[in-house]
């Protein structure tokens, strides 16, 4: 359930201007869903490019985000609530090492080339453990990423990586390098929900020095959702 204190700010990602909804007190009970995670045994690596563990949250969780945000969804970010129809959450948390990171992992993502979808990310940790930063892509100007601007993106991605090398030591983003330079950052706060388009260019906020912890009570963990028809 919404929390009684749920409050929220509508905030624009640069200059294409793509909707960030930042959500605080987002449900009435967030301990309850670290209880329920803490007794979960489907936890294995997650598929894709997210770097750790994933586990599938409560069928009512997914539920309250298709019943209870879907006015808030439809006004903000201007969809039909049969665009909002599908929701798919997962508990999250970050464990993959510097040392075993992938190109992608250290790079800006975006989760889907599709501006009718959405992604949600809600925090069961505190600051100290990172936010979500958005970016924009130094030499084409994107912010996010559509099938019109997918094919071109990625060639010109590839071919900077090729002319200029990843950083030797590897690490998460966590600021700006030569191929992307951030446009806004939302902190972690405990029972904070981030709303954004998929098609917007992010990363999570995890520092070089970051202890990789799996508690979930001490961990940087998150519920991931991504709504869709």
């Amino acid at each position: 359930m919404i929390s009684p204190a749920f409050s929220y700010r509508v905030e624009r990602i640069g200059q294409d201007q793509q909707e960030l909804l930042v959500i605080d007190n987002f449900v009435e009970n967030p301990q309850g869903l670290i209880n329920y995670a803490m007794e979960q045994r489907d936890v294995l690596p997650a598929g894709g490019h997210y770097p750790g563990l994933r586990s599938p949250a409560p069928i009512g969780y997914q539920s309250f985000i298709n019943d209870e945000l879907s006015d808030v969804l439809t006004q903000v970010f201007a969809l039909q609530k049969s665009q909002i129809s599908t929701v798919d959450s997962y508990y999250s948390l970050v464990c993959t090492p510097l040392e075993q990171l992938s190109v992608v992992q250290r790079l800006p993502h975006f989760d889907q080339p599709k501006t009718d979808e959405l992604a949600v990310i809600h925090y069961l940790c505190d600051a100290k453990h990172g936010g979500t930063s958005f970016y924009r892509h130094r030499s084409s100007g994107f912010e996010y990423i559509n099938e019109q601007r997918l094919a071109p993106y990625l060639a010109s991605l590839e071919n900077e990586i090729k002319q200029y090398g990843m950083p030797r030591k590897p690490c998460y983003i966590n600021n700006e390098n030569v191929f992307f330079s951030k446009v806004v950052s939302v902190p972690a706060k405990f029972n904070r929900a981030v709303i954004y388009r998929c098609s917007s260019l992010h990363s999570g906020d995890i520092s070089p020095d970051y202890k990789f912890d799996l508690n979930p009570m001490s961990g940087r963990f998150t519920i991931a959702s991504f709504i869709h028809s």
